[in-house]
């Protein structure tokens, strides 16, 4: 039995819908609801591209549209738990523990995620799970699963440049794992150094929103 079955975030669609690889997550997630306590839905969304809007133009956040997922097919509302702070895989594993599991005190979990993000997600969330603020003794509280689901509704092109993506974003991360050795070093990373949380003046947000527009075209 698993305390919890954590769901990484990965996009919503043009409805605000979770993305179709997305949505073989949940799926698989509720193939296990026997076996688990609760589910953890990741994600407020990405930096690579704006929110998507609801009709009252309020952004949707990816884990809410997967909890509205998971409620629509019959989850119960009270075992699931929604993180919709972060903005990357990094960001989905700190805040999943640092605020929702730490202090519920789920230690037995299953994470589910696609076979082309899998590896990555492997990578971070071992390496989170395992940092403490010491450098020699690591954490052996936290026992985690992973399960694997298909790539689904994705073309080939997608596919090949997505796994393009996450080669050289593992090649980075295997740079940050040495570095970065426990959590106060992590939170320092991510809220001095990461783009995604760190403070940022409104000409540099500016410019970066111009660069998402312009790359969108």
């Amino acid at each position: 039995m698993y305390d919890c079955i954590v769901i990484p975030g990965g996009g919503v669609d043009a409805n605000g819908s979770p993305s179709p690889w997305v949505s073989a997550r949940l799926d698989r997630a509720i193939e296990m609801a026997s076996s688990t306590c609760y589910f953890l839905v990741l994600s407020r969304g990405t930096t690579h591209r704006p929110p998507v809007l609801n009709k009252y133009l309020f952004p949707i956040d990816e884990a809410s549209a997967s909890a509205n997922y998971l409620i629509e097919r019959n989850i119960p509302s009270d075992k699931i738990l929604i993180e919709n702070w972060s903005l990357d895989t990094i960001g989905n594993a700190y805040f999943a523990r640092q605020c929702i599991l730490e202090p519920m005190e789920l230690y037995n979990l299953a994470v589910i995620t696609n076979d082309f993000h899998m590896t990555r997600t492997k990578f971070i969330f071992d390496w989170i799970f395992s940092l403490t603020n010491s450098t020699k003794d690591p954490c052996e509280k936290y026992k985690i699963d992973y399960f694997t689901v298909s790539n689904q509704d994705m073309t080939d092109e997608q596919l090949i440049a997505r796994i393009d993506k996450e080669r050289s974003a593992c090649d980075d991360l295997k740079i940050k794992i040495q570095q970065i050795t426990n959590l106060s070093q992590m939170a320092q990373f991510l809220f001095i150094e990461h783009g995604a949380y760190k403070a940022k003046n409104l000409h540099s947000l500016r410019s970066q929103l111009d660069s998402l527009t312009a790359s969108t075209y």
